[in-house]
């Protein structure tokens, strides 16, 4: 049995995931041009008009897909000794004057991980459910405009 919706939604995921390896502070309008791309190739392919529901199912499926593979990407790029002796680094030259001692960034690497793979699901799929709702008002404006 052919899913129509399964390449548009894995399509839109790895859109959000390969755009925002090359440019990572974009990952919120990345989210959003994924999700609505999702469903602008889930109408094009149905051919028939999307509910807002599974534009907002469409979008979020999307923007899971793009956050598991960022959580890839990232857990594998910090699996190597000289990245997270970078991090730690980097974590330990900004940290707060104010707020000393300096904690044992080594322990903590499990937890700023997980925090970081939250945060990017919930950015990932939050922005992918806004652009998912805006390709389907946009699909609908698209075909009122063309039916007319």
């Amino acid at each position: 049995m052919k899913d129509p919706y399964l390449k548009p939604v894995i399509l839109g995921g790895l859109f959000i995931t390969l755009l925002s390896i090359v440019f990572a502070l974009g990952i919120f309008l990345w989210a959003i041009v994924g999700g609505y791309i999702t469903v602008r190739l889930t109408n094009k392919i149905t051919k028939q008009a999307i509910s807002v529901v599974d534009g907002l199912l469409i979008g979020l499926f999307s923007g899971i897909i793009g956050g598991c593979c960022l959580n890839i990407i990232t857990t594998f790029s910090f699996k190597s000794f000289d990245n997270k002796r970078l991090l730690i680094r980097t974590l330990e030259q900004n940290w707060p004057k104010e707020m000393y001692p300096i904690p044992e960034f080594q322990e903590m690497l499990p937890s700023i991980f997980l925090t970081t793979c939250v945060i990017i699901m919930i950015i990932t799929t939050g922005f992918a459910l806004i652009g998912g709702l805006i390709g389907v008002l946009v699909s609908k404006r698209t075909n009122k405009l063309s039916n007319s």
